[in-house]
């Protein structure tokens, strides 16, 4: 490992001891690997260690972005998000239940550690991911809202015609192969961390898209504001945080309290424009929402910053590279040439990334969480 790297990989910590440099990737499942060196087995061993980035002070919240009680926010009208609180429409959330699935599979696969699930492992996530009503039958229906819409919603389109939609599409036909592929290499002992690496991927790549579809479907179903509460927070406060918010607070206590910021925005959006009904005031949705998703954008970002730097750690560098091409169209959206590098870089091999421009590139695409 190069001395650089080694520095580096040592402050941002290290998940997993698994000993295997991935060497062929299936498109849905880890199949083949070989060994690292005695040093990179050393380093790597033990649990998730994270070094939380500090705040960075140049970061502020939008004029027009909304901020619980603030009195010189642009939001002129009190609502009922001014106490700091998401007031639920619903005592019973749904989504509450598929974020407690999630952190069970974490345990049982060992997402952050450097255990070595076994075959009975993956059947028991496997079983906890494809509950009824769980979180694998809201995988195969996500649709990623920042991509036009289909002619149909995206589970109901037959194979071809997904093809055309894998964009907008991105459950069916992108994340739920992963997951599935995933499951079933692993369950038959193939590169088991390297198979749950996938999976935890996969499943935050799920998480990261759902906030957003949430709060936009929440224009005609109130209970969705509830569940793009539920999907980044698991039902908790702002204090804590189970599922994505999990990983975010701890790396970046920053930019979670900017997507606590952005949930609340969308809850006070829906408190003023018609709660009883469809929402009609469609340009303060969208204010509130893109609050939401600069955020969430930023939360993906403090993610792969910090994997980058423990890629020698085994198989943990390929779900790096699917997390890092998750955020390729905002990165390109924001600047075409930073992106480049982004991508250039995420496509190389662990051992001959540019760290110096991988991180500059993520620094300077996603600076702010606001």
């Amino acid at each position: 490992m190069r001395a650089g790297a080694l520095a580096i990989a040592l402050l941002i910590g290290c998940e997993s001891e698994d000993p295997e440099l991935l060497r062929r990737d299936s498109g849905t499942a880890i199949v083949e690997a070989d060994a690292t060196d005695d040093a990179d087995r050393a380093f790597c061993s033990g649990a998730e260690r994270i070094a939380p980035l500090p705040d960075n002070p140049g970061c502020k919240p939008r004029p027009d972005d909304y901020r619980p009680g603030a009195a010189d926010d642009g939001w002129t009208m009190a609502c009922i998000s001014d106490d700091n609180v998401y007031h639920r429409f619903s005592d019973s959330i749904g989504s509450i239940t598929r974020i407690a699935a999630f952190d069970e599979i974490a345990k049982v696969l060992g997402f952050g550690t450097d255990k070595q699930p076994t075959q009975d492992d993956f059947l028991t996530a496997r079983i906890i991911f494809s509950a009824d009503q769980g979180l694998g039958s809201r995988v195969e229906r996500r649709e990623d809202e920042h991509y036009p819409p289909g002619p149909r919603a995206c589970n109901a389109m037959p194979p071809d015609e997904l093809a055309l939609y894998r964009d907008r599409c991105a459950g069916p036909a992108k994340i739920l192969p992963i997951i599935t592929g995933a499951f079933t290499e692993g369950g038959k002992g193939n590169a088991p961390r390297a198979n749950a690496d996938r999976i935890e991927a996969a499943l935050l790549w799920f998480l990261y898209l759902s906030p957003f579809k949430e709060a936009r479907t929440c224009t005609n179903a109130v209970a969705d504001c509830d569940s793009s509460y539920a999907y980044y927070t698991g039902g908790d406060p702002r204090s804590d945080g189970k599922g994505f918010a999990r990983y975010v607070r701890a790396r970046s206590k920053q930019t979670h309290d900017a997507i606590w910021d952005g949930i609340l925005a969308v809850r006070c959006w829906r408190d003023l424009d018609n709660p009883t009904g469809a929402a009609m005031n469609l340009a303060l949705r969208d204010r509130a929402v893109d609050q939401l998703d600069r955020a969430m954008h930023k939360g993906l970002a403090v993610i792969v910053r910090q994997r980058v730097g423990r890629r020698m750690c085994g198989q943990s560098w390929l779900g790096t590279q699917l997390l890092g091409g998750v955020l390729d169209r905002e990165a390109t959206a924001r600047d075409a040439t930073k992106a480049a590098v982004l991508r250039a870089e995420l496509a190389r091999d662990a051992a001959s990334v540019d760290e110096k421009a991988l991180l500059g590139a993520l620094d300077a695409l996603f600076p702010c969480a606001w």
